[in-house]
Formats: structure tokens, C-alpha cells, sequence
């Protein structure tokens, strides 16, 4: 074993394959069920006795609804876009991006049904099962099995996003129609803040580096190895992996088995592969942010649930906005000018 940050032979390595293997029992077993439960209201539907049909009406008066002469070809021209985009861009057959397209389209239904029923939007899962297809679609490329899952992922966390806020809207009475266009004027302006961040953060910084590791890029990095048959486990971590990805395998089974009120007994085995490489400066705050809101909704529980989430969000975006800041100075050599009282090399980039 080496060193117990390297992510070859140390440790870290060890608990990457580890959690790799707990994420993908537990994304096949939670995607299986989650699948036959819709395929079985599906034929139950079909099959009711009374025959009753079920009119999708939307409340959104008819000048205010997105029709599907809008949607369809705005579909089709971004399909074609991102191919056109993604296949001389990383040396790909234009059939191989249009399958990632094709295949992003149809897990956004489902990433979309579990997030509606469960506030849980299944997007590793879903990046995961796109890299297994793809490793049938195009063996041996790793680049190829990369860009799969990434349009895949991204498909899912953008139809989530987005059916939570129409959701929102729909509650405030807000115009579909005007969100779709902020959506598109939002779509359009990311592209450029996106590349900026980027540039931005990867000059400043070296990723993955101490500040960033990027311990996700591994994961990712693993599973393409892995399904297109290269890559080499770490040592003595199959029998731990098989049975960690056993145990992950059962829980969504037990969960499923129970009623709603005791579904919260069940652990999450995501929660817990995220745990193992995701780094402790993540995983303790959000233990001490949890403890936290416990104690407030346990002292003041209308206060909790009026100002809890508020709070929450100005930690989010004052951390975002002074990352920002501290990216920009170090992107053009300007050092801390104040280490408030801490040991001499305890912050990174300190003097």
C-alpha cells in the first residue's frame, strides 16, 4: 500500500472502489424498483375495470402554455446541436453522441418521476447505467464513456431542475410561457459564466490539487475504466467491494418493503459511498449543519421552518461569492493579507 492519499495504492484508492461498488448496486436495485413501479401503474391503468380515462388538463390559461410546436423543434435542434458539438470536439462517430442524447432524453423522464415521488433525483445512478451502455456501444473508449455519462447526468439534473421550477411557478401562478423563455435566456447565459469559472478556478488553483480534489472525476474515471476492461483494483478491496455492494443492494429492497412512516429507518447507501470520498472539510460541516437545524426546528420550530432554509442560503451563496473572490486574487498573485491568529501553514496559501 502506498501513501494514504493516493487514489492508486492508498487508501483513498481502496475507499474509491469501495464506493463505486456500493453506488452501483444501490443505483441498479433503486432504478429496477423505480422502474417496475411505473411499468406496474402503467398496466394497471390500462387495465382498470371502469375504464376511466383520466383528462391532463393545465391550469395555465391557453396564451400562457408551451406547446408542443415550441418544445418539439427546440428538442430536436438542441439534439442536434450538442452531436454536432460533441463529436469532433472529442473524436466521436456522430451515431455515439446521438445515443447519449438520445438515451439522456429517456432517463430524464424517469429522473423526473423519482424526483417528483421522492424529492431524490437519481442522477449518479443514472450516469452510472449510461456508462454500463456505453461500454456495449463503444469498447475500450474511455473519452467515449465519459461523454455518455456526463450527457446523461446532465440531462437528468436539468429536467429535475427544471419541473422543480415550474412547480414553483406553478404555485406563485406564474407564466409557464415566461419561465421558459428565463429558462433559455438563463441556458444561454451559463454557457459563458460556466467557461469563465472554470478558467477562472483552474488558473487560480490546481484541480484536482489539495483545494479541490475532485474526488467525483475519480469515480468517474473508475467506472469507465473499469466496464471497458481496464483499470486494476486496488489490493484485497473485491471481497470488501462485493460485500459492501450487497449490503447497498438489500437496503432500497427492505425500504420498499416498508410503510412510509418507517421508510426514514432505512440508511441511504448513496449517503454513504458519498461519505467515503468525499473529503471531511465536506462531510462535518454538513454534520454540524444538520445538528443545527435539529436543535432550532427542536427550540423553535416556527421559527425553523420559516427562516431555516433562508439561512441555509445565505451560508450557500456568501461561501460561492467569497470562493469567487479568493480565486480572483489568487488568480493574480495577491496573498492573504490576514490569517487571523492561525498556525502558520494551517490555511492553504497562507504565508
Amino acid at each position: 500500500m502506498g501513501p494514504i492519499n493516493d487514489v492508486a495504492t492508498g487508501a483513498r484508492g481502496w475507499l474509491l472502489w469501495v464506493s463505486l461498488a456500493i453506488m452501483l448496486a444501490d443505483s441498479a436495485v433503486s432504478l429496477s424498483l423505480l422502474s417496475a413501479k411505473v411499468l406496474l401503474q402503467t398496466i394497471r391503468s390500462s387495465n382498470d375495470g371502469n375504464h376511466r380515462v383520466e383528462e391532463e388538463l393545465d391550469p395555465a390559461p391557453p396564451e400562457q402554455q408551451i406547446t408542443w410546436q415550441t418544445w418539439l423543434p427546440g428538442l430536436l435542434l438542441a439534439s442536434l446541436l450538442c452531436t454536432a458539438i460533441l463529436s469532433p470536439m472529442f473524436d466521436m462517430p456522430p451515431l455515439e453522441p446521438a445515443i447519449a442524447v438520445l438515451f439522456s432524453i429517456l432517463v430524464a423522464v424517469l429522473a423526473v418521476r423519482a424526483l417528483g415521488e421522492t424529492d431524490l433525483n437519481p442522477v449518479s445512478g443514472i450516469g452510472k447505467v449510461s456508462q454500463i451502455l456505453f461500454a456495449v456501444v463503444s469498447p475500450g473508449h474511455i473519452v467515449a464513456n465519459l461523454v455518455a455519462g456526463a450527457v446523461a447526468e446532465a440531462g437528468a439534473i436539468g429536467a429535475g431542475d427544471m419541473m422543480q421550477d415550474l412547480q414553483c411557478g406553478h404555485l406563485l401562478r406564474a407564466s409557464p410561457r415566461a419561465q421558459f423563455i428565463a429558462q433559455l435566456v438563463g441556458t444561454a447565459a451559463s454557457c459563458v459564466m460556466v467557461v469563465a469559472a472554470w478558467t477562472l478556478y483552474s488558473s487560480a488553483y490546481e484541480i484536482p490539487g489539495p483545494e479541490f480534489p475532485a474526488p467525483t472525476a475519480l469515480i468517474w474515471l473508475d467506472m469507465a475504466k473499469v466496464v471497458n476492461g481496464g483499470g486494476h483494483l486496488a489490493t484485497n478491496v473485491l471481497p470488501t467491494a462485493i460485500g459492501a455492494a450487497a449490503i447497498a443492494a438489500v437496503l432500497p429492497l427492505v425500504e420498499a418493503c416498508l410503510p412510509s412512516s418507517r421508510k426514514w429507518t432505512v440508511p441511504s447507501a448513496m449517503a454513504a459511498a458519498i461519505g467515503m470520498y468525499v473529503t471531511p472539510n465536506w462531510t462535518l460541516p454538513r454534520v454540524a449543519g444538520g445538528l443545527a437545524n435539529y436543535a432550532w426546528k427542536r427550540w423553535d420550530p416556527e421559527g425553523a421552518e420559516r427562516y431555516m432554509i433562508v439561512v441555509a442560503s445565505g451560508f450557500v451563496l456568501g461561501e460561492g461569492l467569497m470562493s469567487i473572490v479568493n480565486a480572483g486574487l489568487k488568480s493574480v498573485g495577491v496573498s492573504w493579507v490576514w490569517c487571523g491568529g492561525c498556525p502558520v501553514g494551517f490555511c492553504s496559501g497562507c504565508p
